[in-house]
């Protein structure tokens, strides 16, 4: 069974979770899914980018990501005909889409989808990209609770870290 520090065998955990789609699994999804509340404490988001960059599998997923979206920077967008559209990294963003919400489940935070899947995702790119210096630097925290004060919170005593 993977675990949050050893993420091996996420893919068949998940897997296991969509194709059961049982009452439990049903009634986490859809708590809050694609929605903007609660408020997501900062550090659930920065624990969940610490993971993220910190395995072989989905770093390489991010870095996909993070090319795609330093082209689309530079000359995009793109018409959906485009010959740029041959790169858009799919693969990569199914398997975060994937990983974020089999994330919030083993950790037991509310799978809010845009503090994980949006303001996580896009903050991880950019540390990939250089825009930002490290997980764990103030200057990321900042960024998080500016940019994404919509869906995250400063940490209040009692949050999980």
């Amino acid at each position: 069974m993977a675990s949050l520090e050893d993420i091996t065998g996420w893919r068949d955990e998940f897997n296991d979770l969509e194709e059961r789609w049982d009452d439990e699994w049903v009634a986490y999804v859809d708590q809050f899914v694609n929605k903007l509340e609660p408020l997501i404490p900062v550090s659930q988001v920065l624990h969940f980018i610490k993971v993220l960059l910190e395995n072989e599998e989905t770093l390489a997923a991010m870095t996909e990501i993070a090319k795609w979206e330093k082209l689309m920077d530079a000359s995009g967008p793109f018409e959906d005909d485009a010959p740029e559209m041959e790169l858009y990294p799919k693969a990569s963003v199914v398997l975060t889409n994937d990983f974020w919400l089999w994330f919030c489940w083993k950790a037991g935070y509310p799978p809010v989808s845009s503090a994980f899947q949006l303001a996580g995702i896009d903050t991880a790119s950019d540390i990939i990209r250089g825009d930002l210096s490290g997980v764990q630097s103030p200057e990321t925290r900042a960024f998080l609770l500016k940019e994404y004060a919509f869906t995250i919170r400063a940490d209040a005593e009692g949050d999980l870290a």
